[in-house]
This record gives C-alpha cells, sequence and structure tokens, in this order.
C-alpha cells in the first residue's frame, strides 16, 4: 500500500497534469519581451501576449480578432495580405533577422520598425502561424549613433593627417618667404632712387606677405600655431570684433549682437578670435548677397554625464559657446560634410583659398573645444563654438603696451642661430647692418660651442625653434646656466611641437613669428634688450 502511494507520487511529478502545463505555457507567454501573436489563416489574430499591448497600445480584448494588417501601415496592407497568404499555401519556419524586417503600426497611428520570427503551428490541422515581434526602434538608433561616431572618428583621423601636412608645407614656406621679404628689404634702400624698381620691389613685399597670411591659415587648421593665450571676457572681444564685421558686412545686412548676462571668460589668444569673427564673417556676406540679419550670442553651457552625448568631442565641464549664425542661403549636406576640408570650396575658382573654416577648426580643437554646424538649403546656417571656461586671475596684472623704439641699431651682442643657411646668412648680413655684432651658428651644438669659447657678453639668443637634435627652447635652458643674463627671442612658423607642454616664453623670452620682417625683427630685437631685467624667482 505505502510502496504504491509513493509510486503514485513519483508520476504525478514527473508527469505534469495539463493543467499544470497550460499555466506553465501561459506564464511563459506572459514573461517574454517580445510580442507574441498567433494569427489563423483568414489573417485574424486569436492569440496575443502582454508584450503585444504594451508594443502595439490595443487592449487584448482588441487584438483578439483583429486581422493582423491593421498592425502595418496603411500603405502596406495589401501587399502584406498577399505575403501572408502565400506564406499559408507553403509554410515553414522563418527565424529571426532573415529578411523580415518591417515596419509596424500601433493604435494611435505611429509607425516604428520590427523585426518578425515566423513559424506554423503544427499542433492544430489549421494554418495557423505563430509571430513574434521584436521593436528594434532602441537598436537602430544605437546603430545610427554608432555609424556616426564611426565617421566622425574617421573625419577626424582624415582632418588630423591633413593637418600634420599642411602644418609642415607652412612650415617650410614661411622659411621659404621670410628670405623673400628679408633680401627684398635689404634691396629697397639700393633702388631708392628708381622709382619703378622701387614700386617692383615693394609689390614683392606685398605678394610675400599676402602669401603668409595663407600659411597662417594652414598653421591654425593643423593646430601648428604658437598661441599666446591670455585670460579674456569673450563677451568683450566679440562686441569689439563685431564694430569692424558690421563694416565687412556692409549696410545691407542688420548685425546683432547678444553678449551673455555675465562674463564668459576663457583662456584664448585674442587675435584668433577676431580670426574666427572675421573667416565667419566673410562666409555669411558670401550667403546673402542680397542682405540678410548676421547674429552673434556668447552664452555658457555646463557639459556633464546626463548631457555629454549631446555635445560629441567635447570632455565634461564648462563651456562658453560662441553660436554665430546667418539668414543666408544655407548649406546642402554633401557641402557641409566637407566644411572643415583645407582647400575645398563652393566659390568659384580664383575667388577663395578654401582655408577660411579650416583655419577656424584648427583654432577651436588647439584651444580645446569644440563647433559644431546646422544648416539647410535656403534656411540659413549657425555655427556653435564651444572654448573651455577658466576663472579669472585677478591678481594678473594687465599687459603693458610697449612702444616702439625710435631706432633700430644696436651695439649689443648677438647669438643668432638658425639651421637654414640662407636664412641664417640674411639675418647675419641685416644684425651687422643694424651694428650689433653677430655671433652665427647654423646648429645648436655649434652655439654652445660658440657659447664656451666667447670672452665678452652675450646678450640675446636668437634661434629658430625647431631644428635637428636639439630645439630652440632646450638650446636657450642649456645657455642660461652658462649665462644668467642673457635673453631669448624665438623665431619660428612651425614651433609647436616646442612649446607644447612648456607654456609660453617666460619674462626674458620672446617669440617672433615667421616669416617676419626686418623691421619688425629689429622693433622685437630692441624691446627686448630694452626691456628691465625681470626679478629672481
Amino acid at each position: 500500500m505505502f510502496r504504491a502511494i509513493v509510486e503514485s507520487s513519483v508520476v504525478s511529478m514527473a508527469e505534469p497534469t495539463p493543467r499544470q502545463d497550460e499555466e506553465r505555457f501561459r506564464r511563459l507567454l506572459e514573461a517574454a519581451p517580445d510580442a507574441i501573436l498567433e494569427v489563423d489563416a483568414d489573417g485574424c489574430i486569436i492569440l496575443a501576449n502582454a508584450a503585444a499591448e504594451r508594443m502595439f497600445g490595443y487592449a487584448r480584448s482588441e487584438l483578439v480578432g483583429l486581422s493582423v494588417e491593421m498592425l502595418v501601415p496603411e500603405a502596406g496592407r495589401a501587399g502584406h495580405a498577399r505575403h501572408r497568404e502565400a506564406y499559408t499555401a507553403s509554410p515553414r519556419s522563418r527565424p529571426m533577422g532573415v529578411g523580415l524586417n518591417l515596419q509596424a503600426q500601433k493604435k494611435d497611428g505611429a509607425t516604428f520598425p520590427v523585426e518578425i520570427s515566423l513559424s506554423p503551428n503544427r499542433s492544430h490541422d489549421t494554418a495557423n502561424v505563430i509571430v513574434i515581434v521584436r521593436d528594434v526602434s532602441q537598436r537602430n538608433q544605437m546603430e545610427a549613433m554608432l555609424r556616426r561616431s564611426e565617421e566622425r572618428l574617421r573625419q577626424a583621423e582624415k582632418l588630423e593627417a591633413l593637418g600634420r601636412l599642411a602644418g609642415g608645407l607652412a612650415h617650410e614656406f614661411n622659411n621659404l618667404l621670410a628670405m623673400v621679404l628679408g633680401y627684398a628689404e635689404l634691396l629697397l634702400p639700393a633702388v631708392a632712387g628708381d622709382e619703378m624698381a622701387r614700386k617692383h620691389v615693394e609689390k614683392i613685399s606685398s605678394l610675400a606677405r599676402r602669401a603668409a597670411s595663407l600659411t597662417r591659415q594652414l598653421l591654425a587648421f593643423g593646430r601648428r600655431q604658437v598661441l599666446l593665450p591670455r585670460v579674456l571676457d569673450l563677451n568683450t572681444v566679440v562686441v569689439e570684433s563685431c564694430h569692424i564685421v558690421s563694416r565687412l558686412l556692409g549696410d545691407n545686412i542688420e548685425t546683432v549682437v547678444l553678449p551673455a548676462l555675465e562674463p564668459a571668460w576663457i583662456m584664448a589668444d585674442p587675435a584668433q578670435i577676431d580670426q574666427i569673427m572675421g573667416n565667419l564673417a566673410t562666409n555669411a556676406h558670401a550667403a546673402m548677397p542680397g542682405g540678410g540679419k548676421f547674429k552673434v550670442a556668447v552664452s555658457a553651457v555646463a557639459v556633464d554625464e546626463r548631457n555629454i552625448r549631446q555635445h560629441p568631442g567635447l570632455a565634461p565641464g564648462n563651456y562658453a559657446v560662441l553660436s554665430v549664425s546667418d539668414t543666408g542661403s544655407g548649406m546642402p549636406p554633401e557641402v557641409k560634410a566637407r566644411l572643415f576640408e583645407p582647400f575645398f570650396s563652393t566659390s568659384e575658382f580664383g575667388q577663395g583659398s578654401g582655408l577660411g573654416l579650416a583655419s577656424i577648426y584648427g583654432i577651436v580643437v588647439q584651444s580645446g573645444g569644440g563647433i559644431t554646424v546646422q544648416s539647410e538649403p535656403d534656411a540659413g546656417t549657425t555655427f556653435e563654438i564651444y572654448l573651455p571656461s577658466v576663472q579669472p586671475d585677478e591678481a594678473a596684472a594687465p599687459p603693458v603696451e610697449k612702444k616702439p623704439a625710435k631706432s633700430l641699431r644696436g651695439t649689443e651682442t648677438i647669438l643668432l642661430v638658425e639651421d637654414q643657411e640662407p636664412l641664417l646668412d640674411l639675418a647675419r648680413e641685416f644684425l651687422g647692418r643694424m651694428g650689433y655684432r653677430v655671433l652665427a651658428a647654423n646648429l645648436p651644438r655649434e652655439a654652445m660651442r660658440i657659447s664656451r669659447e666667447f670672452a665678452g657678453p652675450i646678450d640675446l639668443l636668437l634661434t629658430d625653434v625647431v631644428m635637428p637634435g636639439v630645439n630652440g627652447r632646450e638650446l636657450a635652458r642649456e645657455l642660461s646656466v652658462q649665462r644668467p643674463e642673457i635673453k631669448v627671442l624665438y623665431v619660428s612658423g612651425f614651433a609647436d611641437r616646442a612649446f607644447e607642454g612648456s607654456g609660453a616664453p617666460g619674462p626674458e623670452e620672446a617669440f617672433l613669428e615667421k616669416p617676419y620682417g626686418f623691421e619688425e625683427l629689429g622693433k622685437k630685437i630692441r624691446d627686448i634688450l630694452k626691456a628691465p631685467k625681470a626679478p629672481a624667482a
């Protein structure tokens, strides 16, 4: 008797009753995250789970008996019915993701992308089918975001490679242009009595300076400029810049300036902010030949974990935002995609260098910020430039303007270091004409040897920055150990690698960008030599 009871219990545990099977199936059906429907041969829904209610917005009582075509957008219902009839005639399993990517429709008419799988219900003689529907809206959004991120990465890599190339070319051109400008200046006194020759030499200098402005834009795009930043209020710079910009735009374009209510402190080179404003104003002027509105606004934004996806490429932190918009012709997507490429321009050949926006991109990225563009054809363009905010240094003294020297002549001793032999000879000749005693070296190690062997004082080290082996900054540090009183003037057109991580030139140092005119060089030398010695730290 006891044995029979035990055996009966074991059979009961091993073989669930039909009622238990039905309950277990119902729990699985309701727990499924995807919508599950059973559809008969006529296309009528005869079973739906809780996920189907949530997905389509119908109550279960509404879904059961509803034609499955009602869950498809109206434009696709006739085609869906034909495919369903063909499937009913030859049913077979179709797993998820095998070509069955469709649009579904909710009760309120909203559509969304779905994947479905189909399985014949073989438990009945009738040709019913089990349909599993998966909402892939979120997955599609994530995939689209990933594609955009990959495209931005490819664009950034391409721009970085172009920037390195542009910076290297600009460096070489700056050396050549410095020689052209220098020889033109040395030649000018010799042709002073010949009016035609003097005009030709002045034209050479003018064209060389125009070429130099293009190399500066190349350096800005390639983020190879030497920056001399200081703490400034973006509001003040923008308002002052817009006074000049409004004259550039003309009377038929209204200029509107909206500064932030509070100071927008940033660390930047004010000349570069002016360059950004000038380039954007030039573009806006070209986009509004019949007139329009040019609006500039300053605001602040905090980028944190909650909104960082809205600001791709920016690190968390506080930013001052410079927004510049116009009501011009706008641009199509294919132009917008290439906007920051160097030498890309929609202007007629010869009407623009294609470097304006490329240089803006370089300036902003070099400053640790970011830039976005919104534009549609015939709907205007808006640039938003993000620059890191800083706290104002109230103890910092305002910069003192130095008056130009009355005479370029001097009698001090200058150690001249330049690895480009023609430029070394040119600078030595000019400095000699100005009365200086010049000790010339074409390599840093040669300069160190001269310093060790020269018995008299050396007042100034005039050195290029980027040179083979030891760079100009390292040379100056070594010489300052031998000669603590020496002052330094750096010259270069490609000095970012030397100054990177070591800060701007110190109180006994100065910087002059190539290509420079010799009058400019002479004034710079007099300024630094006449400046009082900074007190020891």
